[in-house]
């Protein structure tokens, strides 16, 4: 195989799915900055539900949202699988409690779909289409819009941490 398609498959593999209550959801690689095991997490005072708090992510406090929470799932004990993915977005990093994570797949393999409006709260849940992947769906999820819950958190609620990090 030539170098050059060598480096096309690399850049087509842009998606990673993960999962949350045995639903598969999907975020753009370029969003996510690193997948960490649970850290030290410190709970303050909070207007979301789904904001568990704050967390010394290297030397960077960032908010911690858990998208059982935000999907509206009861909560769930860490488990080994248990993920944190960090996530660029516009407003800064937020880390996104998922149950798992699984692999990377490519987009331009399937057509995207469109998701119907469920309810109230597509917005919040933040699903942006639908692909399919190995006979299931899986659901892309905007980045920003799921970290936002995080940047609702006052920025005089964010106090300076101490460093949890090795």
């Amino acid at each position: 195989m030539s170098e050059s398609k060598t480096y096309g498959l690399s850049l087509a593999r842009d998606l990673i799915r993960v999962e949350v209550d045995s639903v598969m959801y999907a975020l753009e690689i370029a969003r996510i900055r690193e997948i960490v095991n649970p850290l030290p997490l410190i709970e303050l005072p909070r207007e979301h539900p789904a904001v568990l708090g704050v967390s010394d992510y290297r030397e960077v406090v960032v908010a911690v949202v858990d998208l059982r929470c935000l999907f509206g799932l009861a909560p769930q004990e860490p488990t080994r699988r248990t993920k944190w993915l960090i996530l660029k977005t516009r407003r800064g990093l937020v880390a996104v409690v998922v149950d798992a994570v699984h692999d990377v797949f490519s987009s331009e393999n399937d057509r995207q779909r469109e998701v119907p409006i469920l309810d109230d709260r597509h917005l919040e849940r933040g699903i942006k289409s639908a692909y399919r992947y190995h006979e299931r769906l899986v659901f892309l999820l905007d980045a920003d819009r799921v970290a936002q819950p995080g940047f609702d958190v006052a920025p005089d609620e964010m106090p300076s941490l101490p460093s949890e990090t090795p």
